[in-house]
């Protein structure tokens, strides 16, 4: 059985379908799912980042909307932002994770290629100290995908 986190997210989804962007009202939100307004923020926060191709702005008044829009994936320009400036110099596993999941979805890398840095980058692989596995994870990533997406022009 599906969390209310997962039900609040399928029907954000659903209602945006294939549009750009949509306005949401926490609050309307909230009394449509009988639960807390933070329940929507954490939906929000957790389930439509950048990583997983959202971009979010409050606007305040009128019930608390927020609009939620869909990043619109260009292979090489989202790539190369993602690489050059949204990943960083550290990488946590989960947001790996998420931008890999992202990547697949747009079909920039199969599930295989995605599968294979996933297993290259997981904890398990990176046997070092715990101070300085995720900045050598976000430069293992970063090159892996630079690699898979050179070969794939």
């Amino acid at each position: 059985m599906a969390n209310i986190s997962d039900i609040i997210e399928q029907f954000i989804l659903n209602t945006l379908g294939e549009d750009k962007d949509i306005d949401i009202s926490r609050n309307e939100l909230a009394s449509f799912f009988s639960c807390a307004p933070s329940q929507i923020n954490y939906v929000l926060e957790t389930r439509f980042t950048p990583d997983k191709g959202f971009l979010k702005e409050s606007r305040r008044g009128g019930g608390g909307y927020i609009k939620l829009t869909r990043i619109p994936i260009e292979e090489d320009s989202y790539v190369n932002n993602l690489v050059l400036e949204s990943i960083g110099e550290a990488l946590t596993f989960k947001r790996a994770s998420h931008i890999l999941e992202k990547l697949v979805y747009e079909k920039i890398l199969t599930e295989r290629e995605a599968g294979i840095v996933k297993a290259a980058i997981s904890d398990d692989s990176l046997a070092m100290p715990f101070a300085i596995k995720d900045k050598v994870r976000a430069k293992a990533f970063k090159n892996m995908l630079l690699y898979l997406l050179k070969e794939k022009d």
